[in-house]
């Protein structure tokens, strides 16, 4: 009898190999990656691996690396397209919404979709991705020595599936061969982005407190804002005061300058709306998430994660 056909390999490159937990099959391996098509994939089976991915996956094993653990039972592996924009979900009396990122995403048929995350789960997922899975990438014989490739890949719970059901969020390699690193940079950067905007946008008692963990963490000198009215309300003729009493105003804060403000519109010394008033007493940092390399982006996301969990729950 002739032997049964080989199943067509499903991986031509591994991105990630993790260990579910799940009831019931709790111990067995989730692969994901890459088809020939550069179509994202995942199989349970070594069967669904190229000898080329097979290979990269013994390599990593003989590194003695601990896998990452999930607690998926199945798994709809997606690439990343885009980060689209957050929404803002209204909180009740009695709990805080969580609020929602959505990604432009590819699935495994090749068809385009949009996918909402939680903000909690994805900043979790973040932080759960710190550990990359490393590829030695077919690296030729005569090397004397090679680095590892490191990839990134996202595994989030969605909104209204199975506890049990992940999302594998796959990022594209810059260039050929080399590391998704870049891309996944994009992408955490521009989520943690939307998430500061958004909490930036309410007013200050709706706050998660994610503009805190900005302060600390990617504050920035103010640069015109406050301080430039105050320039603007000198030059008019409003209010006096000298160069050097203005940098120390500039470290001081917001909140010192709305009750400063105040005080001189009290004394009849300027006049100011309470729009304006309200802005200065608010306490928003100047923050600069693009310059932050990912281990800082990671750090970040940690703390923004931490702040979620202790105000919506879970």
């Amino acid at each position: 009898m002739a032997d049964p056909p080989t199943a067509e390999p499903v991986l031509a490159q591994i991105a990630a190999a993790v260990q579910t937990t799940a009831r019931g099959v709790s111990g067995g391996w989730w692969y994901v990656g890459w088809t020939a098509e550069r179509l994202p994939a995942a199989t349970t089976a070594l069967e669904g691996l190229s000898e080329d991915t097979r290979r990269d996956l013994d390599a990593y094993h003989g590194a003695r690396l601990a896998p990452r653990r999930l607690p998926y039972a199945t798994l709809s592996p997606v690439a990343h397209v885009l980060t689209g924009s957050a929404i803002d979900f209204a909180d009740t009396p009695y709990r805080r919404a969580e609020d929602q990122v959505m990604y432009t995403v590819i699935d495994a048929t090749g068809q385009r979709r949009d996918v909402a995350v939680g903000e909690m789960a994805v900043l979790g997922a973040i932080v759960a991705a710190r550990e990359p899975w490393q590829s030695h990438g077919g690296a030729p014989m005569g090397e004397m020595a090679v680095n590892a490739i490191p990839f990134y890949t996202l595994f989030t719970p969605l909104p209204g599936q199975r506890a049990d059901h992940g999302l594998a969020m796959l990022f594209e390699a810059t260039l050929p061969g080399g590391s998704n690193a870049p891309a996944f940079h994009a992408f955490v950067r521009h989520t943690i982005g939307r998430l500061l905007v958004l909490d930036e946008s309410q007013p200050a008692a709706s706050r998660k407190g994610y503009l805190e963990v900005a302060g600390r963490m990617a504050g920035t000198p103010p640069k015109g804002g406050v301080a430039g009215t105050l320039v603007w309300l000198r030059r008019a003729g409003l209010v006096d005061f000298d160069d050097p009493w203005l940098q120390t105003f500039r470290r001081r804060g917001q909140q010192t300058r709305g009750v400063l403000i105040r005080a001189l519109r009290g004394l009849g010394m300027v006049e100011v709306d309470d729009a304006l008033l309200d802005e200065l007493s608010d306490p928003r940092p100047d923050y600069d998430v693009d310059r932050l390399e990912l281990d800082q982006l990671f750090a970040m996301a940690s703390e923004m994660y931490d702040v979620a969990r202790r105000v919506i729950g879970g």
